[in-house]
């Protein structure tokens, strides 16, 4: 599917999508410009009560890595509400070494993470590669994999994309038929759906997602590509693959089949902002220079 260099505004259905102008995606795998010193954001969801940080890849321990939590910095203390830090793998690269917990996982969030204000993480290949997933969840007081995580007005559901098997499966089933919340989100590293380098995970879209989609979950949040993109289904499920937070970018495909209509998409540093208002869910992609990169209103 080609993309336009202003993202088209969607169709509406059950969701009301608003996007705003996206940069084309990057051809080359560098960092973004510097950060300047005033960003600008959206005003706040109106009637929020509860929200969150999203982002993915970011453990790099280095500079770029700082410079998007700085920004998530600003856009908390710009009025937004943020109720945890959501990382959707790829914590402490390379190789999820504990001696790098400390840099990867705790100082460049120093400023913005305290005890009503964890780290929530799914594990991706780079933290399990070397053995040492179980220690790092441990070491952010994390429950093992599968786990859910509730906010006011939504379930945050995190599964292991290193293993998408059929008892994950069966878990991600109970938990979405139980009562709860109107708003479901799903967090894992592989991405359903993906249009550049690693591209779409076969066996998490064979298991999961019929799951996602039978349950009309609102978002899948995904990493794993260093790039930005939004999905939506037919079922109005939105996918988001947000791997920008740290480490070298990825350039989009030219060409990309198989998944849902692209929403919009950009190979920028990242991470997303999450406001919930009742039943609504507003999702907003935040450059590491503060710019605006993508808004989306989910509604249930």
């Amino acid at each position: 599917m080609r993309l336009a260099l202003a993202v088209a505004l969607s169709a509406t259905i059950a969701s009301a999508c608003q996007t705003l102008p996206v940069a084309p995606p990057s051809t080359t795998p560098t960092t973004s410009p510097a950060a300047p010193a005033t960003p600008s954001f959206p005003a706040p969801l109106a009637g929020t009560t509860a929200g969150f940080v999203a982002f993915g890849d970011g453990g790099s321990a280095e500079s770029v890595q700082q410079q998007v939590a700085d920004q998530m910095a600003n856009w908390i203390n710009s009025g937004h509400r943020a109720d945890a830090l959501v990382e959707a793998g790829d914590d402490v690269y390379p190789d999820g070494d504990p001696s790098r917990f400390s840099a990867a996982l705790d100082v460049p969030y120093s400023a913005i993470r305290r005890r009503d204000r964890p780290l929530w993480v799914a594990l991706g290949n780079h933290d399990v590669q070397a053995g040492h997933g179980a220690e790092q969840l441990a070491y952010l007081g994390l429950p093992t994999m599968p786990y859910a995580k509730t906010i006011t007005g939504a379930q945050i559901l995190f599964l292991d994309a290193n293993n998408p098997d059929a008892a994950q499966a069966a878990w991600l089933e109970t938990q979405l038929s139980a009562p709860g919340p109107a708003l479901r989100i799903v967090v894992f590293h592989q991405p359903a759906y993906s249009c550049a380098t690693h591209g779409s995970t076969a066996l998490v879209d064979s298991l999961w997602v019929p799951i996602i989609e039978a349950h009309r979950v609102a978002l899948v949040i995904n990493g794993h590509d260093h790039y930005y993109e939004r999905f939506r289904s037919s079922s109005d499920v939105t996918y988001v693959v947000t791997g920008g937070a740290g480490y070298a970018l990825y350039a989009r495909k030219s060409s990309c089949a198989g998944t849902p209509p692209s929403q919009a998409t950009v190979s920028r540093h990242h991470f997303v902002g999450i406001e919930i208002a009742g039943s609504t869910l507003r999702l907003t992609a935040i450059a590491r220079t503060g710019e605006t990169l993508d808004q989306a209103t989910i509604t249930r």
